[in-house]
């Protein structure tokens, strides 16, 4: 008896359960089923054949008659099929096996079956199967969904030895692993994207570079006439240069976003309606926000505010960094005086998005940021 281990490893492994189940029945009731060989090569029963072998129990052998090795492949695949909880994974993997053989033979002129057939007519056997539609007749054969097999196609170029024998253990799904693949495809696409920008940004540190940006947080420096402030219990008007509402509206800040990117938008309560507006016109779908918790009040007419808020939007696809962060904070006022932001919300924007990092209307530079504001950099953009 021959042992062939290429054929040996088209037989998907038994689970500890199984195994243990077949040397119990094999052990009291016998080898009931008889191995099957090809020119002494053993192509089924190789589980009994240990078993037997280790027990020294007797076992019967037919012969079977094969045309080529690709042939004895093809049956031992079909044949594990037949196995019953086997899983789809396992399935799938077999199947893709088995479409490499089906490609040989489709050259041949040969059915998935084996017998003579003209390409793209179907065959006369009982299988009838087209070659024009290997892949799908691939997923009847297998018992699996055509879906399935493209998704394990992938995870068998790609993932892990560790991943792959999570899948035979039921640890994990083929689905979760597929999305998992895709996710991290995307972003080693959208990150190779990123650091084209970075070079720009390093190279010639102004917008003028031509760099797009992952993240980009804008502190819009509202018009005074325009927010309604005038009266409120003597509050002081600001000492920067500010700019009506349609004016924010024009600013190019789709233009320096790149295809995959976040927008945090600093807004006052008051002027939550015009920040809506603002994330639609510059080409972003709002999300969610963040509360900046003041420890002080405010100034008011009715409420006395003692909340910022940060309107969270999103162009493309783009998943923060981390899932642990929730909607508010608490913090200080940044030491830069009026509208002066807590410094605590850059390092929270750094640990949630990736860079290159573009902060519009800065009132001060900041470390591994693009500042471009009239505070930050001593000119008006």
């Amino acid at each position: 008896m021959i042992i062939d281990p290429e054929f040996q490893a088209l037989v998907p492994p038994l689970t500890p359960e199984e195994r243990q189940n077949l040397a119990a029945s094999v052990t009291s009731e016998g080898c009931r089923d008889a191995l099957v060989v090809w020119r002494d090569v053993l192509i089924d029963g190789h589980n009994r054949y240990e078993i037997c072998i280790g027990a020294g129990i007797s076992f019967d052998v037919v012969e079977r008659e094969f045309e080529s090795r690709d042939d004895a492949k093809v049956w031992i695949i079909k044949n594990q099929f037949g196995r019953r909880n086997l899983p789809a994974y396992e399935r799938a993997r077999l199947a893709l096996q088995l479409e490499k053989l089906f490609r040989v033979k489709a050259q041949e002129n040969l059915s998935i079956a084996g017998a003579k057939a003209a390409p793209g007519k179907p065959c006369q056997n009982s299988d009838k199967v087209s070659l024009v539609d290997t892949k799908r007749e691939l997923a009847a054969v297998a018992g699996v969904s055509h879906d399935t097999i493209a998704k394990v196609k992938k995870i068998e170029q790609v993932a892990t030895p560790e991943v792959k024998e999570q899948l035979r253990s039921g640890d994990t799904s083929i689905n979760q692993v597929y999305t998992q693949i895709r996710r991290e495809e995307k972003e080693s696409t959208r990150e190779a994207r990123r650091e084209e920008n970075r070079q720009k940004v390093a190279e010639t540190p102004v917008i003028e570079s031509g760099a797009k940006f992952a993240t980009i947080v804008i502190d819009p420096p509202w018009d005074w006439g325009d927010e309604g402030d005038a009266d409120q219990l003597g509050r002081a008007r600001p000492t920067y240069g500010t700019m009506k509402f349609d004016e924010l509206l024009a600013l190019p800040v789709g233009d320096m976003a790149d295809l995959d990117c976040h927008l945090y938008l600093w807004i006052t309560n008051r002027s939550l309606p015009k920040g809506f507006a603002l994330m639609e016109q510059w080409g972003f779908r709002y999300v969610t926000c963040v509360t900046w918790c003041k420890p002080s009040f405010g100034m008011g007419n009715y409420f006395r505010g003692s909340t910022e808020h940060i309107l969270f939007g999103v162009r493309g696809s783009q998943p923060l960094k981390r899932k642990d962060v929730g909607t508010w904070f608490e913090a200080r006022r940044g030491p830069g005086g009026h509208s002066s932001k807590p410094v605590e919300s850059y390092d929270l924007i750094e640990s949630c998005s990736p860079g290159p990092y573009l902060e519009m209307f800065a009132r001060s530079e900041r470390g591994g940021w693009v500042s471009w504001g009239a505070d930050a950099n001593g000119a008006t953009p």
